[in-house]
Parts: C-alpha cells; sequence; structure tokens
C-alpha cells in the first residue's frame, strides 16, 4: 500500500494514529467530546503541524468534530485551545465582516478558526481572568522534549 507520509515515525505527527484526537464514535454530546479530547489537546503543543494540520484538515469548512492544529473544535468552530498558542497557525481571514473592529469580531475569528484582522486584534484577550471568552484547558502538562540527530 503506497503512503505519501514518510516511512520514519521521526516526521509523523504526536497525533497521527490516535483516535482520541478525533473521535467518530462515542460521544453525543459536547461534554463528552472534551471528556475524549481535552487530554490531548496539549499534546499539540510542541507540534510543528499545526498550522499543516488545519489546511488540510479545515476544520471550518468541514464542521470537524475534534483536535485540529491545538485547538478543540466542534461542528467546525473552536471550543478550546490548548495553552501558550496565538493565531499564527490559523489561516487569514476572508473578506472583513460588518462585526470586525469590535469585541464580537473578534470573537467570530476566534471561534472559525482564523487569525484576527487588524480592527479586531485590539480585542484579543491577554490571558485576562475577567475575560468573556471560553476558558483556556490545559489537561496535562507539557514537556517539550527535543532529540538532535547525532
Amino acid at each position: 500500500m503506497f503512503s505519501a507520509l514518510p516511512d520514519t515515525d521521526r516526521c509523523l505527527p504526536d497525533c497521527f494514529g490516535d483516535s482520541d484526537f478525533s473521535p467518530a464514535d462515542g460521544w453525543k454530546t459536547r461534554a463528552k467530546l472534551e471528556e475524549i479530547c481535552l487530554p490531548v489537546l496539549a499534546r499539540c503543543v510542541p507540534c510543528p503541524f499545526r498550522a499543516t494540520c488545519i489546511r488540510q484538515t479545515r476544520p471550518h469548512q468541514s464542521r470537524f468534530d475534534g483536535v485540529c492544529g491545538g485547538r478543540l473544535w466542534l461542528d467546525g468552530e473552536v471550543i478550546a485551545t490548548a495553552p501558550f498558542l496565538d493565531d499564527r497557525d490559523l489561516p487569514m481571514p476572508g473578506k472583513e465582516r460588518a462585526i470586525c473592529g469590535t469585541p464580537a469580531g473578534w470573537r467570530r475569528h476566534y471561534a472559525v478558526g482564523e487569525q484576527s484582522c487588524d480592527p479586531c486584534s485590539a480585542f484579543a484577550p491577554e490571558d485576562d481572568p475577567e475575560s468573556d471568552l471560553p476558558p483556556i484547558e490545559a489537561a496535562a502538562s507539557v514537556q517539550l522534549a527535543l532529540v538532535f540527530a547525532a
């Protein structure tokens, strides 16, 4: 069988083959999806494939449910983000919306999984505990291990 993937595990993302990242069965509610996926979400933080993952999966357009690019998606909208991530992995927004330049505009960019446009960037939260945005849930601590080839 032919595969475009490299034949070494050094080049595969940590999620490859792990059904907890995109569970097809075993959940019917948001709470159950979060129970399955939030524990693995933090594994995306050190992954170098986050942007590629989002480009290939197109989670918003495909109404994806599961973990993609360091974010937990439900019906194509972001419901949680791994800690320490910004929106540079996300695609650029399409045309400007009528609500751009407002807090609601920033929340819409966040929900559909795209970078904030310039007018909305001013409304991005900076780890504000009083923020009305969905909480960022860290299900597990993340350790970054660097492996150098000899």
